[in-house]
């Protein structure tokens, strides 16, 4: 038997408007972080960092690995047909089309629940334990 999340954790199983802060809160961090981290004096730039860094490397790869576990999610999951453009621009956009691709399927998925035309939640994203 698999355990249950914490019942903080709860709120984020099924969609609904918490993940949807949750998806708009991460995103507005990421262009924050793009906009304000710009380069700084003394910066390596990236083909440098990424020659002289192996953690440098090992967190590039990570982040390609992730990319390529959401575009999947999102291919075999989503409902819309957002999902396999979007699943493709994650592989190179990474979370930048990611997170909004996610925010669209949860969004859609809401007003199938709101209108009864569509599956629950539950149905929607597998038995929940």
């Amino acid at each position: 038997m698999t355990p249950s999340p914490p019942p903080a954790l709860e709120k984020y199983r099924a969609p609904g408007p918490e993940r949807l802060k949750l998806y708009a809160a991460l995103f507005v961090m990421l262009v924050l972080s793009a906009v304000l981290g710009r380069g700084r004096p003394g910066d390596l730039g990236t083909v440098d960092t990424l020659r002289r860094s192996p953690l440098a490397r090992v967190m590039f790869m990570d982040i390609g690995v992730l990319s390529t576990l959401g575009a999947l999610h999102l291919v075999l999951n989503g409902k819309t047909a957002v999902r396999v453009p979007a699943a493709v621009a994650s592989l190179f956009a990474g979370s930048f089309a990611l997170l909004p691709a996610l925010a669209w399927e949860d969004w859609r998925a809401m007003e199938e629940q709101a209108s009864g035309a569509g599956p629950t939640s539950g149905e929607a994203r597998g038995p929940t334990p």
